[in-house]
């Protein structure tokens, strides 16, 4: 029954509500005076000046400035700046762009959305309109009461047949409602998966300086926190928003059917949810970009903490790394409460305005039915829709804290797959050949001779043997802008001679290999392998050229036989028990619990760390590519493995360019050439014999003249 003909008493009485609840526009509104400052006095002006303009503002007030006054960065001191940065980094960048972004990855699963949204539209629908199917229960019962209706048994039939359409009504919409959360689970499972694999996958194909500048733990946050909530926001956050839009829209439309005017009235509840809304993700966006930074950098200590736990027990420093932990957590903490606490008002908030509204369409209501403009049934039938009048509402704003750190999860993870892949323009390619009539020509049989397959204008590919004659030219880099650590640096190395270099902690000697497999750039200078500037060959098979044996030697989980087999990965059983033999690893292996099948940890924690650095030489040797890096290979073991070690070396080495950074000067006394570095300078170069005679630098290191620090 509608309302239209209501007394215009109830009318006025509604008009009078609205106007109350109207909002003044505010004073501050107004123009500020202009401030009086003179720029170029500052802090020097002089104190008659300063009265006078005291005096001045005494006897004309101007008015006073609300809020708080905005700086201009130039004009913050350093620390007010620096926070000033902070506030900036942890604002989200585009929340538009991340969440269409994130639509993206959801929108692959077209059809099942669209199974979801049928199934939500019937399951919303069904428990909207079963509402309904309650007014002829009241009526019927208010019919009794009344006497108008005296068949009881008529009148419980009556009444029967409508609970059992309502419990099959609510069947129905459980069962909708059990069927699209089940599939948004595995569209958010799916979702995650394709979103974590992508993240992996770039990573992949970023330089290494990128992760130089990064915490493992910070890394690894993208995979687990940032994931996770985009996870809770696909499988709980999304279902929510659509069945929530569709029950608002069908109870606000059944509510206006039944009393337009009182709807209307109620209206203004929505306006203060939408405008809570606002305030609030205002307020509490960045809080949660900068929650996702705090825990990360928790997990970064934690991963720190955890590959040092060594050291931190060695040197008693669990105090301190507990405190510097409690530091972190605490950030975390303070951001976290901060964070949720502003989101959190928002459900209690939204609560109170849902049960004022409620309270008025009572109000309202109880005066349409006495004044005979609404029955009684209709009545409870539109009050049980008023009460749940700001419930969609309230359910959309209780999903707004996972929306929103959902999002700066996903916009963090998206940074991430936005850093561009390390710049490779090299044409020059590895490839395998065999003699022809008419000269060179390529074949997929390793057995052939390795080549650089060059490519020409015309479209033609010559072939230049592998022979790695490395020529270092005039190389200039740094790090850091205007702190070059390379300056200058030249030297040469045949095909099958051994280059070495030397020199302090800092001196560049690892720098160089680094720009040699284009981990970095060379800024200024060339590099040639071949006569060929390595900037012109492919950064993979510029790599598949060379076997590294580094001074940090890296394991990972799995088999003796498949850490080895990491330097070819078709490496026959016989060829991993050849390189390990040429190691000298092969003995100490077979001692192991089950030889070649025992199980490594990550990082070879169960083997000693020279009996790790002996794998890692098994990998170069199984590689056999013709140039060999070694950067301080016998660093880890003794000098008695290490004199075995030069032995199998010496085998390895054959036919094949080295190049050679070590501490131990033994360790280089037969190489053909050798490069003294120092402050990234070249200060000396020869053999061993004529360093010696040279009676300088390299005499005093190897004499103990001069310590090498």
């Amino acid at each position: 029954m509608s309302d239209q003909n209501l007394h215009p008493e109830l009318e006025n009485e509604e008009t009078e509500m609205l106007q109350d609840t109207a909002v003044t526009p505010e004073e501050t509104a107004k123009p500020d005076a202009p401030e009086t400052v003179d720029a170029q006095q500052g802090e020097t002006a002089e104190p008659a000046e300063t009265t006078a303009a005291a005096a001045d503002t005494d006897a004309k007030p101007k008015p006073v400035r609300r809020g708080r006054k905005k700086k201009n960065p130039e004009d913050m001191t350093p620390e007010e700046r620096e926070e000033w940065e902070k506030k900036q980094r942890n604002k989200p960048k585009n929340v538009k762009q991340s969440a269409k972004r994130l639509l993206g990855y959801i929108g692959e699963h077209k059809a099942k959305l669209v199974f979801v949204a049928i199934c939500v539209i019937l399951s919303t629908t069904v428990s909207v309109l079963a509402a309904l199917l309650i007014r002829p229960i009241y009526r019927t019962v208010q019919n009794v009461v009344q006497g108008t209706l005296t068949d009881g048994d008529a009148a419980i039939a009556y009444i029967g047949k409508y609970l059992i359409f309502l419990a099959i009504a609510y069947t129905l919409s459980a069962f909708f409602s059990l069927l699209y959360t089940r599939i948004m689970l595995n569209v958010s499972v799916k979702t995650v998966k394709k979103l974590r694999r992508d993240l992996f996958n770039h990573l992949q194909g970023l330089p290494v300086s990128w992760f130089d500048k990064r915490k493992v733990g910070e890394i690894m946050s993208h995979f687990t926190s940032d994931v996770n909530r985009v996870n809770d926001l696909v499988a709980d956050s999304f279902p929510t928003i659509i069945s929530s839009t569709i029950q608002a829209i069908m109870t606000i439309v059944l509510m206006v059917s039944f009393s337009w005017k009182i709807t209307l009235t109620l209206t203004f509840a929505v306006a203060l949810m939408v405008l809570t809304v606002i305030v609030i993700t205002n307020k509490v966006s960045p809080l949660f970009k900068k929650q996702q930074k705090a825990i990360a950098a928790c997990n970064g200590y934690i991963e720190e903490y955890i590959m040092g736990i060594k050291a931190v027990k060695v040197f008693c420093y669990e105090e301190r790394s507990k405190a510097r932990f409690r530091e972190l957590n605490e950030e975390y903490r303070k951001i976290g409460v901060k964070a949720n606490i502003i989101s959190g008002f928002m459900s209690p908030i939204m609560s109170m305005i849902s049960r004022l509204n409620y309270v008025l369409a009572i109000t309202l209501g109880t005066i349409s039915v006495t004044r005979g403009h609404m029955d009684v049934p209709t009545l409870t039938t539109y009050l049980g829709y008023a009460s749940g009048y700001g419930g969609p509402i309230v359910s959309i704003a209780g999903t707004y804290s996972a929306m929103i750190s959902a999002i700066a999860g996903a916009e963090r993870i998206f940074e991430v797959l936005d850093t561009p892949f390390e710049t490779d323009e090299g044409k020059v390619r590895l490839a395998h050949i065999i003699a022809a009539e008419m000269g060179w020509e390529e074949t997929e049989d390793e057995s052939g001779t390795l080549a650089w397959k060059i490519p020409q204008d015309d479209g033609t590919f010559t072939y230049v043997p592998v022979k790695c004659d490395v020529d270092i030219k005039d190389v200039n880099f740094s790090y850091v802008e205007d702190k070059p650590v390379l300056k200058h640096v030249s030297a040469h190395a045949n095909s099958g001679e051994k280059l070495a270099f030397v020199g302090s902690t800092g001196a560049g000697k690892t720098t160089i290999t680094n720009l040699i497999n284009r981990f970095y750039e060379i800024e200024d200078g060339e590099i040639t392998i071949d006569g060929i500037s390595i900037k012109e060959i492919k950064k993979d098979d510029l790599r598949q050229s060379m076997a590294f044996v580094l001074q940090d030697a890296k394991l990972f989980a799995g088999t003796v036989r498949e850490n080895i087999r990491y330097g070819k990965l078709d490496a026959t059983d016989e060829e991993v028990v050849a390189a390990a033999k040429l190691a000298n690893a092969h003995a100490f292996i077979k001692k192991l619990p089950e030889g070649y099948d025992t199980e490594l940890r990550a990082d070879g924690v169960n083997i000693s760390a020279g009996e790790a650095q002996l794998l890692n030489i098994a990998r170069a040797a199984v590689a056999n590519r013709p140039l060999l890096v070694l950067d301080e290979a016998t660093s880890s073991v003794d000098t008695r493995t290490e004199r075995k070690i030069e032995l199998g070396m010496d085998q390895l080495m054959e036919d094949k360019t080295v190049l050679v950074i070590a501490h131990r000067l033994s360790t280089v006394r037969n190489s053909d050439d050798i490069i003294v570095l120092e402050g990234g300078e070249v200060i000396e170069h020869g053999s061993h014999k004529e360093l010696i005679a040279l009676g300088q630098k390299y005499y005093q290191l190897y004499t103990g003249l001069y310590e090498m620090t």
